[in-house]
């Protein structure tokens, strides 16, 4: 895995660029319909993901699996890092921007917060260590390649020289299941709205 750095700003928006085009192109099971009944155009997943990934890749958070970019990981928590407090204002803003204003942003925080909150505010609050799993891309023309596994094993021998879990939320029941394949375990499933659920999901350390 290859931390980005010494990118322009042009590079870290095209960055964002293919990010965006996969959440928004991405096929949900019939079940769910996640983050798309929220941004419902192209131009406002990119604004939404753009001021993720530039807050990830200024924080030192972002990841890729080679040169060619096949996928790219964001991670968080114990020993890794955290968003600074400008990027965060930033992504807040950039977040209202693309949910189409304030109360629609309201209703996805609190869509996003239901059922007894995230898996990550549980850990916070049980005083539990963790590196979280902010964001896991493989680029459409790389699926089915092994990436997947590749972004996941790095993280898990990560975690396992801190000694603590990888957590993570995915907003779609057939994310969650290739992660389980991958040696994650569901946690629980919390129904947020109208086919919304997410799919909190831990492995734990061995």
């Amino acid at each position: 895995m290859l931390k980005l750095s010494g990118l322009t700003k042009e590079e870290v928006n095209e960055i964002s660029k293919q990010i965006a085009d996969s959440f928004f192109d991405y096929e949900y099971n019939s079940e769910d319909a996640g983050l798309l009944q929220y941004i419902s155009t192209r131009e406002n997943m990119f604004v939404y993901m753009n001021a993720i990934v530039t807050a990830a890749y200024n924080a030192g958070l972002l990841y890729t699996t080679s040169e060619k970019h096949e996928g790219y990981l964001m991670l968080s928590g114990d020993g890794v890092g955290s968003v600074g407090f400008s990027d965060g204002m930033k992504m807040i803003s950039a977040e209202k921007k693309a949910l189409g204003g304030f109360s629609n942003m309201k209703r996805f925080v609190k869509a996003c917060f239901s059922e007894g909150g995230t898996i990550e505010s549980r850990m916070r609050k049980a005083k539990r260590k963790f590196i979280r799993i902010e964001m896991l891309v493989v680029r459409k023309e790389f699926q089915k390649k092994g990436f997947m596994k590749q972004m996941l094993d790095y993280t898990y021998k990560l975690a396992e020289s801190r000694n603590v879990p990888v957590i993570l939320d995915t907003d779609d029941k057939d994310k969650a299941s290739r992660y389980q394949h991958l040696g994650m375990q569901l946690d629980r499933i919390r129904t947020c709205d109208e086919q919304f659920r997410m799919y909190d999901l831990i492995k734990e350390v061995k």
